[in-house]
């Protein structure tokens, strides 16, 4: 017995954009942060405490951007599959009409 999945790439497409638009707001919101501690250690830090302070930060805000990159490989992945499906389907409509050139398979 023949299981036959079918996929709604309409669905995965707004996924993508609705996940790419949430990356570019969080990547947005991390430059804001980014001005906003930079301000803070000039106006109000010094010496140890901006040293500190500066640490302190690098450290939170290293591991940010390979968790952002990941996500967006996962986005161009969900991208590409659903590419492949659409395209996949549309192979076999032309198929199933017969429409397929002679040499499709070479």
């Amino acid at each position: 017995m023949a299981v036959v999945i079918k996929v709604s790439t309409e669905q995965l497409y707004t996924k993508v954009v609705s996940i790419s638009d949430s990356i570019k707001v969080i990547q947005q919101e991390i430059a804001n942060f980014n001005g906003l501690q930079h301000e803070l250690a000039k106006k109000y830090w010094g010496g140890d405490a901006a040293d500190y302070n500066y640490l302190e930060y690098s450290d939170l805000t290293k591991d940010m951007g390979p968790v952002l990159y990941g996500m967006m490989n996962k986005v161009n992945n969900l991208n590409e599959i659903a590419i492949t499906y659409d395209k996949v389907e549309g192979y076999n409509k032309h198929a199933e009409a017969g429409l397929l050139p002679e040499d499709f398979l070479d």
